[in-house]
């Protein structure tokens, strides 16, 4: 079954700085914000962070209407926003950080790396989910859907890697920060990822 494809404002990609898809034709609201409001709600039920997962979205109500593939795409967006913002974080504790515990160090090394990667995979999801928004019909769909999905495990699995590397290290302070930012940018890893696979049992 062919994707329908959503609209955007374009006023939407001058505040959403992170996002990467191009921008679509506007066309008038056709669906309430109360519908698109109870739409968020039921499929962020399907996510491991609901509550997450709609405090994130709602303000896109307006935006997202009842467009399961648009929800997607958002938060993707809003992973790769997230993701990008620890990343460099990481990247700036990194190099600030020229002395100390040696675990503790190449623990960082190996986490600014891993997320900057990460950064990069979520930004390939959401240009793929963005190439699936403005297709009309595409034999390409299924796999455009497959590589989001592929990618943004892999950032999860690159996430878990970061954290996983200061296991051996002891209680810290940056430990502590870097574990509680990464965790974080993680639950929205896991939410945008439930949401891209309802894409598939949706079409």
């Amino acid at each position: 079954m062919a994707l329908k494809s959503p609209q955007i404002p374009i006023l939407f990609f001058v505040s959403a700085l992170t996002f990467v898809a191009g921008d679509l034709p506007v066309i008038p609201p056709t669906t309430s914000v109360d519908n698109s409001t109870a739409f968020i709600r039921s499929s962020c039920g399907a996510t491991r962070y609901p509550e997450l997962c709609f405090s994130s979205l709602i303000h896109y109500a307006d935006t997202v209407r009842s467009d399961p593939v648009l929800l997607a795409w958002l938060a993707v967006n809003i992973t790769l926003g997230r993701v990008r913002s620890v990343s460099s974080h990481i990247s700036s504790l990194r190099q600030a950080t020229t002395s100390g515990d040696s675990r503790e160090f190449a623990a960082l090394r190996d986490c600014a790396e891993t997320l900057a990667d990460a950064a990069q995979l979520a930004k390939k999801s959401a240009s793929e989910i963005g190439r699936l928004a403005k297709a009309e019909t595409s034999p390409e769909v299924g796999w455009w859907v497959s590589n989001a999905q592929t990618w943004l495990s892999a950032v999860l699995t690159n996430e878990d890697t970061c954290t996983d590397g200061f296991s051996p290290v002891g209680a810290s302070t940056l430990k502590a920060d870097v574990c509680r930012r990464v965790g974080s940018a993680k639950k929205y890893t896991s939410n945008a990822l439930a949401l891209v696979n309802k894409l598939v049992s949706s079409r």
